[in-house]
């Protein structure tokens, strides 16, 4: 792994422009500094002044709450730099931006640390032409990491297999192989529903490998022609197959058809962009510990995002909050008796390549790592964390975080699944607060075209910045270290406890797991 390390020095102004570059030198108009900004002093490693977290936290939630540049960040974020598919220029500009806003939120050790996506991968020209039995327009985009149809495109029947269980596709029987076919779904609603969407495409297309069909239209979960972007894959390599995603309305009219005894035959040509393995970086931030500077606690967000809206609901709010969060808590004066370790994943959409890469690189300091607290569903209000199945840690985290009641911070759970860059570290035996939160927005623009700056509540992000900031200083700054990093042993317990090993069987982590190539070493 390769680490640049970023010099400060520049004025403000100018050393972002230069950050906001894009790759091919376009120029960028400047930014408005947002009101109640106030150039942060850089840190200083030191600190002449001692609270404890209780003392702090009512400043740090005011502080968070109050004037600050996060909703500037965020906008400028989404807006001028866009969506950020890992990979991509834009995602490579979010690099530099994030490094430069560490920065000015007053942290001065900021660095990138690199590693390998095996695939790199953008849509190419993505069509449908219904040939029979009406010409009708269907809209539709590429499943992330898709394969390109044969040169030429598909022409086929499209196969009906209802919600693509066994029973569909025996009542498709052999007219799936070689076909296009056609996933019926249910509208996201819930987390419960978006959980349950992972689980059972993973199912459907080991079910299309075995019935040999030439690729797979999946009808949209949203409603309103909104279409987004998914991937299933498990490593950063292509898919399988050619998938899609279908607008709803369009999806249920090619249903009605195939319904009413009509076949629909289509022309299918999907011409993705394919390249091989490329560098991508996560931005790392620190703030050095007092007594104990060599244990850290991780507070996180990932920075890429899918390029259909803007990525602001998933995670451009929170990876700018994190940011925010550092600001909060250097402007206290006070050092917590551990590090804090700011840490922005890139490639998670991917499926937490970025944190895997970390925490792979990271494993000879992880016994040391008191937890990783990540963010990644949006604005809606956190009442609470998971732990990730650690039943052990929750007293512990419970009277740590009581600063936060205030905020509405009382429900902690134990359940786990693999929803966000906490999964590496479950599987390493590192305790994971994700925040429990009530699903607002997040849904209907989760992934979607949808997805940009109007969605976010920056008023609910900045309660967002002073629970994150709090979490972060009461756990590093406790007396104790708040649970232990555990054993192999005990993370297969966790595993099976908490069904988790299941649903890593179904969606195929668990090969990695045994294997140890993902996870505790055996």
């Amino acid at each position: 792994m390769i680490v640049h390390i970023f010099k400060s020095g520049a004025a403000f102004l100018g050393a972002w422009l230069l950050l906001m570059a894009s790759a091919s030198s376009a120029q960028q108009a400047p930014i408005n500094l947002p009101p109640g900004w106030k150039q942060v002093p850089q840190g200083t490693g030191a600190c002449s002044v001692e609270k404890s977290c209780s003392d702090l936290a009512p400043g740090m939630i005011r502080s968070a709450m109050g004037p600050s540049p996060l909703g500037e960040n965020l906008r400028y974020l989404t807006d001028t730099i866009g969506g950020r598919v890992t990979g991509s220029p834009e995602a490579d500009r979010a690099v530099g931006w994030a490094v430069e806003a560490f920065r000015h939120a007053g942290v001065d050790e900021v660095h990138t640390e690199k590693f390998t996506v095996p695939v790199g991968w953008s849509e190419g020209r993505t069509r449908v032409e219904v040939l029979s039995p009406a010409v009708f327009p269907v809209r539709l985009v590429s499943v992330g990491w898709s394969p390109s149809t044969p040169e030429g495109g598909i022409t086929s029947d499209v196969i009906d297999v209802g919600a693509g269980d066994d029973a569909g596709f025996a009542k498709a029987g052999a007219a799936a192989k070689g076909a296009i076919i056609l996933v019926h779904t249910t509208p996201l609603i819930t987390w419960d529903d978006l959980n349950e969407e992972y689980e059972t495409d993973a199912k459907i297309i080991d079910r299309a490998l075995k019935a040999g069909v030439a690729a797979i239209f999946w009808m949209s979960t949203r409603p309103n022609l909104l279409l987004y972007r998914h991937t299933e894959i498990t490593d950063g390599h292509l898919e399988k197959l050619p998938q899609t995603i279908v607008a709803r309305e369009d999806a249920e009219r090619i249903a009605r058809f195939v319904a009413s005894g009509q076949k629909v035959r289509v022309r299918f040509e999907m011409a993705n962009h394919v390249g091989g393995p490329f560098e991508s970086e996560n931005v790392v931030a620190e703030i050095r510990g007092r007594e104990k500077p060599d244990e850290f606690v991780l507070l996180g967000a990932h920075l890429d995002s899918w390029d259909l809206g803007t990525g602001a609901l998933d995670d451009g709010c929170q990876a700018a909050m994190v940011i925010d969060a550092a600001r909060v808590i250097h402007a206290t004066g006070t050092i917590p008796r551990r590090s804090i370790r700011f840490v922005l994943f890139t490639g998670e959409e991917q499926v937490m390549l970025g944190s895997w890469a970390y925490a792979h690189a990271h494993r000879a300091e992880l016994d040391r790592m008191i937890a990783a607290i990540l963010f990644d569903a949006g604005t809606g209000a956190v009442t609470g964390y998971s732990l990730g199945g650690r039943k052990d840690a929750l007293a512990a985290v419970r009277e740590a975080l009581e600063p936060l009641k205030p905020l509405g911070v009382k429900e902690f759970t134990t359940d786990a699944t693999i929803d966000t860059d906490r999964y590496d570290f479950i599987t390493e035996g590192v305790l994971t607060l994700v925040p429990n939160q009530e699903p607002a927005n997040y849904m209907l623009n989760y992934h979607a075209s949808s997805d940009t700056f109007d969605k976010v509540d920056i008023a609910e992000l900045k309660k967002h910045s002073a629970i994150a900031a709090v979490t972060a200083f009461a756990l590093a700054d406790s007396a104790q270290r708040v649970a232990p990093r555990q054993s192999r042993p005990q993370i297969e317990q966790l595993l099976n406890e908490t069904g988790l090993a299941d649903e890593m069987k179904v969606e195929g982590f668990w090969p990695a797991w045994e294997d140890g190539t993902r996870g505790r070493q055996p």
